[in-house]
């Protein structure tokens, strides 16, 4: 989605302002005052855009004591994203799911945190900051 429609999304909520093309990070914390609630229990935010176009999504939870392991998150995402638990692959404290374009990963370091990325764009974006590291 474009940042217009990302910010049709969240409405009033998030400010998103991002007006150049390349890549682009819309980043929003709520640990001065607390989130809207539209995004009630998040901690931050990150939207992260290639060209305009929104490819990863990254957010971060308060802690919550049905979120405490990382089994909690992944049973919560099965269960309301009709995923099996089965489906997840648990490696170095990190669960996730590939669903071919689309990948879903999820981590409880600091807090609960869910990462929502399409990966033909992040392959893109990797390999325009290899070119810009030349």
């Amino acid at each position: 989605m474009s940042p217009d429609e990302a910010r049709s999304v969240f409405g009033k909520d998030l400010k998103i302002k991002i007006r150049k093309n390349g890549e682009r990070t819309f980043f929003q914390n709520f640990i001065k005052k607390p989130a809207p609630n539209s995004l009630r229990g998040v901690r931050a935010l990150y939207l992260r855009f290639f060209d305009r176009r929104l490819y990863q999504i990254e957010i971060f939870y308060e802690p919550q004591q049905d979120l405490r392991t990382l089994e909690n998150i992944a049973g919560a995402l099965s269960s309301q994203l009709n995923f099996l638990i089965s489906d997840w692959k648990i490696i170095n404290n990190r669960a996730a799911i590939n669903c071919g374009e689309i990948s879903l990963a999820a981590d409880n370091i600091l807090n609960p945190r869910i990462e929502l990325t399409n990966e033909t764009i992040r392959a893109i974006v990797k390999e325009s900051r290899e070119k810009d590291k030349k």
